[in-house]
């Protein structure tokens, strides 16, 4: 019996220590996997978490691009409108320039004729005033020829007389020319 006992207590030993290299192998193998598991599951959840941040990427970018999608009429409407404003205002200023340049060469014209006139007008009133001074001096000349032919009328007729006041009629005619 002792045998017996002994072998019995062999191979629950065996049988213990068996079940214990099956249990440590078993939780071994076990805790191998779980890390494997784990590991796999952690980068799953890190691929997830950076797809998850590209979507959300791409959602905040797509919604931006919506926004701007939906105010670009509004946007362009006033950057026309902008450009047009711009653009009319710019025109006007130069319209206003070339009309200031066209009144300076106006007034410059104004100035230069007005400045003719009163210069015609000048020589007119001297040449009024010569015309005058002419008109007296014929006269009395006339007056003078008539008193000369009186004289010579009255006095003699003679031949002397009568050169001497056709030179003296020729002398005032050609005076009378030279001064017109």
């Amino acid at each position: 019996m002792k045998s017996r006992e002994r072998d019995k207590e062999e191979y629950k030993y065996s049988f213990k220590r068996e079940q214990r290299l099956a249990k440590d192998a078993f939780e071994d193998e076990r805790e191998k996997i779980e890390r494997a598991n784990q590991l796999k599951k952690e980068q799953m959840e890190k691929g997830f978490s950076e797809r998850e941040r590209i979507v959300s990427e791409r959602e905040t970018e797509f919604n931006d691009l919506q926004k701007r999608v939906i105010s670009f009429p509004k946007e362009m409407e006033e950057g026309i409108n902008k450009a047009v404003k711009e653009t009319a205002e710019k025109i006007k200023l130069e319209a206003k320039n070339r009309e200031d340049l066209v009144k300076k060469e106006f007034d410059g014209e104004r100035n230069v004729l007005t400045t003719k006139i009163q210069s015609f007008e000048k020589n007119v009133k001297e040449q009024g005033v010569q015309i005058v001074k002419l008109s007296e001096q014929l006269e009395n000349a006339y007056q003078k020829v008539q008193d000369i032919a009186a004289k010579s009328v009255e006095g003699s007729s003679n031949t002397t007389s009568l050169a001497s006041l056709q030179q003296f009629l020729s002398e005032q005619s050609r005076k009378q020319q030279q001064e017109k």
